[in-house]
């Protein structure tokens, strides 16, 4: 009976293993065409598309350990995030340039694309974690889905006038 147990509680803690090290299912892996990664071919970078004005911001920080994608027109957030934005931010030639090319989509992995509605957001995720107006004017509804395992995972989903305008998707898994 003991050996049972023992078989029992590895079989648990490998699936518990197992689930851990993949992202919850509402987290998406790609945006606007992007990869949600940090390898050789997948670094930080910032892309604007002249024509939609979206830019799009993958920003890897501690080897790997801090990976965000954000899909934005808000040119202050992508200087915050240190790159260089052209008529923006001061000319500073430290700082990586924001890259004009087209973006393949304005859409998430799964399907949610800019303009879409939050009605959308939930029939593709599920309920959020939180809802929180934000904004000067509180003019901003953002949806976030959060989970804490061996890494840290959040997504928000921002509204203005009942239209998604911004995605940003986060994972940490560095080491405190």
């Amino acid at each position: 009976m003991r050996r049972g147990r023992l078989i029992l509680t590895i079989m648990v803690l490998s699936i518990l293993l197992l689930v851990a090290h993949h992202p919850p299912a509402w987290f998406d892996t790609t945006l606007a065409g992007y990869k949600f990664a940090y390898d050789e071919k997948h670094g930080s970078i910032a892309v604007h598309d002249p024509k939609s004005g979206f830019f799009l911001v993958r920003e890897i920080e501690c080897d790997g350990g801090l990976v965000s994608l954000l899909l934005t027109r808000d040119r202050k957030v992508v200087a915050d995030n240190g790159f260089s934005v052209t008529g923006y931010s001061a000319s500073d030639s430290v700082l990586p340039k924001v890259v004009e090319k087209p973006l393949p989509s304005l859409s998430t992995g799964k399907g949610l694309s800019i303009g879409d509605s939050e009605a959308k957001l939930k029939a593709l995720y599920g309920k959020p974690k939180s809802v929180q107006f934000e904004g000067n004017a509180k003019q901003f509804r953002v949806c976030s889905y959060k989970l804490k395992t061996d890494a840290d995972y959040e997504a928000r989903y921002t509204f203005k006038v009942g239209k998604l305008i911004e995605v940003s998707l986060f994972r940490d898994n560095s080491s405190e």
